[in-house]
């Protein structure tokens, strides 16, 4: 049996932007009750067997502690402006992130571990850059009343605190957290908080 699963960040939810976000996805996103917690992929969802979901988690989790040992400022993600994926079926709305030099490396080291589980008779696509998806928009939904809205909510753009890295997993058609992989606690002295990698 194969579990269906994605690495990503986690942001504060009181943020102005954050309670932007969510309030649009409500209104406009067909899959907002599919994946309503706030987040942001770092690598297009993947598959490996039941049996090597721990020695995933255990992996990644060594290695973020590793990678933010000694952060203690918190994180931000900036963005630098709204645009649309079309496809054959949707459009899809999305805030365009611009990653820092030490993102870019987590997003690398992360997706690295992640595919080197998936096996081999599954064929892993990537995605050409990861965003954060603000709806999923069918080719007959009228964009213009959309549009209006995207310039009224998100003409100044700012950045969401990014709260720690987590590991989720497919249920029944359902993104849920599988495991919180690494959290940063934002206090004003602004500690990392490693999570435990003892089994």
């Amino acid at each position: 049996m194969n579990e269906k699963l994605f690495v990503g960040l986690t942001f504060r939810s009181d943020d102005n932007l954050a309670r932007k976000i969510e309030g649009f996805r409500k209104r406009f996103d067909h899959n907002y009750t599919k994946a309503s917690f706030s987040h942001m992929s770092l690598l297009a969802p993947f598959e490996l067997h039941a049996k090597d979901l721990e020695s995933c988690k255990e992996e990644l989790k060594e290695e973020l502690d590793s990678f933010f040992f000694g952060q203690e400022t918190p994180l931000k993600l900036s963005f630098t402006g709204v645009n649309f994926l079309q496809t054959k079926k949707n459009n899809i709305l999305y805030l365009n992130p611009e990653f820092s030099p030490d993102l870019e490396h987590c997003m690398d080291l992360v997706r690295d571990i992640c595919t080197s589980f998936i096996p081999r008779n599954i064929k892993y696509k990537a995605n050409p850059k990861q965003f954060l998806p603000l709806g999923s928009f069918k080719q007959t939904d009228p964009l213009v009343e959309i549009m209006d809205a995207i310039k009224l909510e998100f003409e100044n753009n700012s950045d969401l605190t990014i709260t720690g890295i987590s590991l989720f997993r497919k249920k029944y058609g359902i993104w849920t957290t599988e495991e919180n992989l690494i959290s940063f606690e934002n206090t004003k002295d602004a500690f990392l908080q490693y999570q435990s990698t003892a089994i």
